[in-house]
């Protein structure tokens, strides 16, 4: 600290006795600040220490992960593969049985659709349903959610009222002129538009737009005998004579009639429709290729079905459809195409059905295979992560050779620890009961007595063969082991909880040393503050102390100067001061 002060009055060297004075003071200060920046390394080493510890950590979750998910499992992959992916594609988790299945998908699930009228207003969603001849406001009910209309209501308004209904489930949309509602969920679960107002003084709202029983039927559920054209209609189930209306044309139907007979009868009626067999499936089509909705009713022939409904034509108007599917021959329906496994009643076994196999089964393979590969770099890491905490704990709490993090006993009882457990054995009924078991110990034979057998090396020799000659008994000794009735934790489980009590982050010894050095690190610098003012104050105290006495010895030594001139003046010689 600088001296800004000299006695030019009594020449006396007083800027050195004040900066010798403030100097014993400012050492105070100085040894202070080294006391605190040695807690400042010792709190930036527990931090750094308390990083490798982490990845020790994350090293051991590397393994214990594999028990939340195929996904994560570095011990076995369980794949699943089907003989022809454009049917079906298939997942599995790692909980999935390897096996071999047969799937048969008799008919995919299917969303109730309907159709609307033609109307040229349907081209320009811009149009109000005026144009479409509504004269009056009313509403009109869709799965029994009220849509409300006006004759100002424009198509967009519409279908943007319909699509953000919650309890519609309906999507709404435009196509060719006409207005398309389809439920938003698949599946045997009806479409129904209905309506008491009338909203052109003669039509509800459904009734106008020719919502109200409209159906477009096309494909009949699956049935091989239709892939003889001689097959009866008896055969089919067909009990009595009647007829089928197909757009309001009448085609008649008798027991003793063959399908070729009726394919030909519908194909020369005025219904404008063409019928054919594929697959085992009845087929009807406009003839003009369009989507217009298709019309079919008539009298029963089995009971109270009328001919389409004995043969199962998928109704668009009244219901969607389940899918139908077997897996190794046992009959199974979804209300969607993507089954669960909780559906597919195979454990972990998940499927998308695409299409039909129309006859023809497909094959599903699930099978489990184990890879030594992921396993052994998952346990260098981990040994690479723990000798580095081994290492630097071992030197930062050395006292012999200073090291800083000396005295901290509760850092050396858990590096204590974790070297205990690594060379310990663990509880399971599997044939490795040790890490040494499988290749990983504190050193290979014949290495010299004076090398450090802190740490853990792995010969990757003996873990591959153990691991092809056991993998489960590999993961059970890393992992645990629950099956067949045992349970058991394994090494990695026991390192994590061995871990915490350095890694915790509510009471583990790092957070708790780390908040101890942060509260001697403050009252360290609040104690620095307060001392280093009071330096200041004290040079500012001697400064004028001996400034007051040099200014009263320049001021002695002018009287004394005069009183001699005096005294000479009279005859009196006081000698030279």
């Amino acid at each position: 600290m600088s001296i800004s002060f000299s006695g030019v009055g009594s020449g006396l060297p007083i800027d050195e006795w004040i900066t010798a004075l403030v100097k014993i003071e400012q050492d105070k200060v100085d040894s202070l600040t080294k006391d605190k920046e040695a807690l400042e390394k010792k709190q930036t080493t527990l931090n750094t220490l308390k990083s490798e510890y982490n990845a020790v950590q994350t090293a051991t979750l590397k393994f214990t992960d594999s028990l939340m998910g195929a996904g994560s499992d570095i011990f076995s992959k369980v794949s699943v593969s089907a003989s022809d992916t454009s049917v079906v594609t298939a997942t599995v988790t790692q909980y999935s049985t390897p096996a071999s299945i047969e799937l048969e998908i008799e008919s995919l699930a299917t969303n109730a659709v309907k159709t609307s009228e033609y109307n040229e207003a349907f081209k320009d969603s811009s149009k109000k349903l005026s144009e479409l001849g509504v004269t009056t406001a009313g509403n009109f009910q869709i799965n029994g959610a009220n849509i409300n209309i006006t004759p100002d209501t424009t198509i967009d308004s519409l279908i943007y009222q319909i699509n953000n209904s919650s309890t519609a489930g309906v999507k709404a949309s435009l196509k060719d002129g006409r207005l398309i509602l389809e439920n938003r969920e698949y599946g045997d679960k009806p479409l129904e538009v209905t309506g008491t107002d009338l909203v052109d003084g003669t039509h509800n709202f459904a009734q106008l737009l020719g919502l109200d029983n409209t159906s477009s039927a096309q494909n009949s559920k699956k049935n091989d005998l239709l892939n003889d054209g001689t097959t009866t209609l008896a055969d089919l189930g067909v009990e009595k004579d009647g007829n089928l209306n197909i757009n309001g044309t009448a085609i008649d139907i008798t027991a003793d009639m063959t399908v070729d007979e009726f394919i030909s009868a519908v194909n020369n009626s005025d219904a404008g429709v063409t019928a054919s067999v594929k697959d085992g499936r009845m087929i009807i089509e406009n003839k003009d290729g369009s989507n217009d909705p298709i019309d079919m009713n008539g009298s029963s022939v089995k009971g109270s079905k009328n001919f389409a409904e004995l043969l199962g034509f998928v109704s668009y108007n009244d219901s969607g459809s389940n899918a139908v599917f077997y897996l190794n021959g046992d009959r199974k329906e979804s209300t969607s195409n993507t089954i669960n496994s909780e559906s597919t009643g195979i454990l972990g076994l998940s499927l998308d059905l695409l299409t039909t196999t129309d006859g023809e089964p497909i094959t599903i393979d699930i099978s489990r295979d184990y890879d030594a590969e992921e396993p052994l770099t998952a346990l260098q890491n981990f040994v690479d992560a723990y000798n580095k905490i081994i290492e630097d704990t071992d030197t930062n709490t050395d006292s012999e050779n200073g090291g800083i993090l000396s005295g901290e006993n509760n850092l050396v009882r858990i590096r204590n620890n974790l070297r205990t457990l690594v060379t310990s054995t663990v509880a399971t009924s599997s044939a490795y009961k040790s890490l040494a078991d499988i290749g990983i110990t504190t050193g290979a034979p014949g290495m010299d007595v004076n090398a450090d057998t802190s740490k853990l090396v792995i010969d990757k020799d003996k873990f591959m063969d153990a691991y092809a000659r056991d993998p489960a008994a590999v993961k059970a000794l890393l992992v645990g082991d629950n099956s067949s009735g045992h349970s058991s934790t394994g090494l990695m489980q026991e390192m994590q909880t061995s871990l915490k009590a350095a890694i915790d982050t509510q009471s583990g010894y790092f957070t708790a040393r780390s908040q101890s050095l942060s509260s001697q690190i403050s009252s360290m610098n609040d104690k620095i503050d307060r001392k280093q003012e009071y330096v200041y104050t004290y040079q500012e105290k001697l400064t004028k102390q001996f400034n007051y006495m040099d200014q009263m010895i320049a001021q002695m030594n002018a009287q004394f100067t005069q009183m001699q001139q005096q005294l000479a003046s009279i005859g009196i010689d006081m000698g030279s001061s």
